[in-house]
C-alpha cells in the first residue's frame, strides 16, 4: 500500500465586490474607485469597505497601521493587497529627526516617549542596530551573549535560584563607586532557563554590583552578561543609548546620521485586527511592529514580516515570566478559529514568532527564523490554547531558546517541518518543548529535528515534567549531543513514541529525570509511563543502515537489518504488501513529502 500524504487548502471563491486604490501620494478626499483618485491612508479605506471589497495598494512605504472596521462575509472577505505585485511596506517604524553633535562621534535627537515600548527598536537603512553594551564589543547580531563573566552568590532556596541581590564580575572593577548605578544587567547565569534583567543600584570598585531585584528569585552560579542604557557605554559606531526621550548614536569618523535613514519604532502594531472575520492579507511587507489577527476565517498569505518587536527580558526565573501574549506587543498572534497563516517569511523578533490561541488554525509552509533574541520562554512557534491546530510544512530555525512550544495543546498536529538550530542564548530546552501539559493526542510526526548544540540538556523533542498523551512518530532526528533524541521527564503517562529514526543524539528515554508532582497540580500523573516502539537509533554511525544521511535521503538501504524489524501499531504503523514495519521513520513502499520549505535549507 502506498502512502501519499496531501496537504489541501481549501479557499472559497470571492466574490469581488467594489475596488479601493490605495497611494501614498493619494487625498482621503477621493473616491478611491478609481487609480487616477486614490486615497491616502488605510484607515479611510478600512471605513468604507465591506465584504467582498478589495484595496490595492500602490507601491511605497505606509507608516500607518492596518486596522479593519468591518468583518467580510464567507465567499465575501474584506482583502488588502498590493497593486500588480508592488512593493508595499507597512512600517511601524518612523523617521528620527533633529540630530546635534553630543561629543566626539556621538550625536543625539529627541524621541517622543512611547508608553508600549520599553526598549526602542532603531534601524538603519531598514535593519535593526543594537544598543551600546558594557563592556564594550563589537556585536553583529542579538543572540551573542554578553563578554563579562558573572558570578551570583549561591544563597539558594532549591539549588538553582539565589535570594541575592549582588552580583560580581571582574569586567565591572576599577571604577568609580556607582559608575554604573542606574544601567540595565541583562545575562543568563547558573542552569539559565531564560535570560533575566535588573536595575543596576550601586556599584562598587571592586566590580560588584547591587540590583534592584526584591521581588524575584536569581540563578546561582557563574554565567555571562552585560549592561545597556548609560551614554558613557557608547564607543562602537551605529550603536545606541535612549535615556529621558532622547537618542544617542555613535557614529564612524567623518560620517553623520544626515548620511543614512535612521527610524525608530513609533507604534506597536503593523496589522491590528480585533474582532473581526473574513480579512484577506496577500502579499505585503511588514517592518517594525507585531501583528495582531483577532477573529475568525482570517489569511495572511504571502507576506514578509520583519523586526516585529523588541522588549526587555524580565527579571527572575521561568515562574516570573509572564505566559500572556500580547502584553508586549510582538510577533504574530492569531486568537480565533480556522484562520490561515501562510508561505509568509517572518524574521526576527524579540519574543514569538506565531502563537495561536484558538481552534483549526493552520500554519503551512512559512520561514520562520531569528526569533526570541530576548532569549526568554518565547518561540518561533507557540500553541497557547485551543485545539486541532494544525503546523504544516515550514521552515523554522535560530531561535533563542525552544523552536516550537506547546502550553495547552488539544489534538492538534505537527507535521513534515524542518527544524533546527535552537538554544542560541538559553539552556535546559528542546527544539520542541512541553512541559506540564496534556497533549490530548497531539501528534507530532514526519519532522526534521536537528541541531540543539546548546551546553545544558539539550534533546531534540523534550517532553518535561508532567507532559502525557503526546504522539511522537515518524520523525527524524539528530545532531542533539550529550542528550536523547526524545526526552522523556517524570512525572509522565501515555506517551507513544513510535518509528523515528534518531543518531548522533542518546536513544529514546535516555537521561530521565522524575521531579515530585507539585502542590496542587493534581493533574499530573504520577511515575513514569511512555511506550517507545519501532524506533531505530544509530548512534554515530548513520550510514550503516541509511541511505545518504549527509544529503538529508534517510531512507533505508537495502538490506538494512531494520527492513521488517517493526511491529504493527495500530493507525500510525499500517502494514505494507502485508510484511512487517520497518524501523525508523522511512518506511519502505510508502511516499512521504520533504519536511520544511522546498530551497530554504
Amino acid at each position: 500500500m502506498v502512502l501519499v500524504m496531501v496537504v489541501v487548502f481549501r479557499s472559497e471563491t470571492s466574490a469581488v465586490g467594489r475596488v479601493f486604490y490605495l497611494s501614498k501620494h493619494g487625498n482621503d478626499n477621493n473616491s478611491g474607485l478609481s487609480i487616477s483618485r486614490p486615497l491616502r491612508t488605510l484607515a479611510t479605506a478600512a471605513r468604507q469597505m465591506g465584504p467582498g471589497d478589495i484595496c490595492r495598494i500602490l507601491a511605497g512605504v505606509y507608516h500607518q497601521t492596518l486596522r479593519v472596521d468591518r468583518s467580510g462575509l464567507a465567499g465575501e472577505p474584506i482583502t488588502f493587497e498590493p497593486y500588480r505585485h508592488a512593493h508595499v511596506v507597512i512600517d511601524a517604524a518612523g523617521p528620527i529627526s533633529g540630530w546635534q553633535w553630543y561629543q566626539g562621534h556621538i550625536y543625539s535627537a529627541p524621541v517622543p516617549h512611547t508608553p508600549h515600548i520599553r526598549l526602542p527598536q532603531v534601524f538603519l537603512n531598514g535593519r535593526m542596530i543594537l544598543p551600546a553594551r558594557y563592556p564594550r564589543q563589537v556585536v553583529s547580531t542579538p543572540f551573542q551573549p554578553g563578554a563579562a563573566l558573572i558570578t551570583v552568590p549561591a544563597k539558594s532556596r532549591h539549588g538553582y535560584f539565589s535570594t541575592s541581590r549582588r552580583m560580581s564580575a571582574p569586567q565591572f572593577a576599577g571604577h568609580r563607586h556607582n559608575y554604573f548605578r542606574g544601567a540595565r544587567f541583562v545575562g543568563r547565569v547558573g542552569v539559565a532557563w531564560s535570560v533575566q534583567t535588573a536595575l543596576v543600584k550601586a556599584s562598587s570598585r571592586t566590580g560588584i554590583l547591587r540590583l534592584a531585584n526584591r521581588t524575584h528569585w536569581w540563578f546561582a552560579g557563574r554565567g555571562h552578561g552585560y549592561l545597556l542604557g548609560l551614554r558613557r557605554f557608547l564607543g562602537q559606531p551605529t550603536q545606541w543609548v535612549y535615556r529621558t526621550g532622547r537618542l544617542y548614536l555613535g557614529m564612524a569618523p567623518g560620517q553623520t546620521p544626515a548620511q543614512y535613514r535612521i527610524a525608530i519604532q513609533k507604534h506597536a502594531w503593523c496589522v491590528d485586527i480585533r474582532r473581526r472575520s473574513w480579512v484577506v492579507i496577500h502579499g505585503l511587507a511588514f517592518h517594525g511592529g507585531a501583528i495582531r489577527i483577532l477573529g475568525d476565517h482570517c489569511v495572511l498569505s504571502h507576506c514578509r514580516c520583519r523586526y516585529l518587536g523588541q522588549y526587555l527580558p524580565p527579571a527572575g526565573h521561568r515562574k516570573a515570566v509572564s505566559k500572556r501574549v500580547g502584553v508586549r506587543p510582538c510577533g504574530i498572534v492569531v486568537t480565533g478559529n480556522y484562520n490561515v497563516v501562510e508561505h509568509c517569511r517572518i524574521a526576527w523578533s524579540a519574543g514569538d514568532g506565531i502563537v495561536l490561541q484558538g481552534n483549526y488554525n493552520l500554519v503551512i509552509r512559512n520561514v520562520i527564523r531569528n526569533i526570541d533574541y530576548s532569549g526568554t520562554y518565547a518561540s518561533p512557534l507557540q500553541i497557547l490554547t485551543g485545539r486541532d491546530n494544525r503546523i504544516l510544512f515550514n521552515t523554522v530555525f535560530n531561535a533563542g531558546r525552544d523552536l516550537l512550544q506547546f502550553r495547552q495543546p488539544h489534538h492538534d498536529v505537527v507535521e513534515f517541518n524542518n527544524f533546527y538550530h535552537a538554544g542560541l542564548l538559553c539552556r535546559d530546552l528542546g527544539i520542541i518543548y512541553a512541559w506540564g501539559t496534556n497533549g490530548d493526542e497531539t501528534r507530532i510526526a514526519f519532522n526534521w529535528i536537528h541541531g540543539n548544540y546548546n551546553s545544558g540538556p539539550n534533546p531534540g523533542i523534550y517532553l518535561d515534567n508532567g507532559c502525557r498523551n503526546f504522539i511522537v512518530d515518524h520523525n527524524v532526528i539528530w545532531n542533539c549531543p550529550g542528550d536523547a533524541g526524545v526526552r522523556i521527564n517524570g512525572p509522565c503517562a501515555n506517551e507513544l513514541i513510535v518509528n523515528n529514526t534518531l543518531f548522533n543524539c542518546l536513544p529514546v528515554g535516555a537521561r530521565i529525570y522524575v521531579s515530585l508532582r507539585p502542590a496542587g497540580q493534581k493533574h499530573w500523573p504520577i511515575g513514569v509511563h511512555y511506550q517507545s516502539i519501532n524506533n531505530l537509533y544509530l548512534g554515530k554511525s548513520p550510514r550503516r543502515q541509511l541511505v545518504a544521511p549527509a544529503r538529508d535521503n534517510f531512507r533505508l538501504r537495502l538490506g538494512a537489518p531494520a527492513f521488517h524489524a517493526g511491529r504493527r501499531v495500530a493507525g500510525i504503523t499500517p502494514l505494507v504488501h502485508g510484511r512487517r514495519p520497518d524501523l525508523g521513520a522511512y518506511q519502505q513502499g510508502q511516499v512521504y513529502w520533504t519536511p520544511g520549505v522546498t530551497g530554504v535549507r
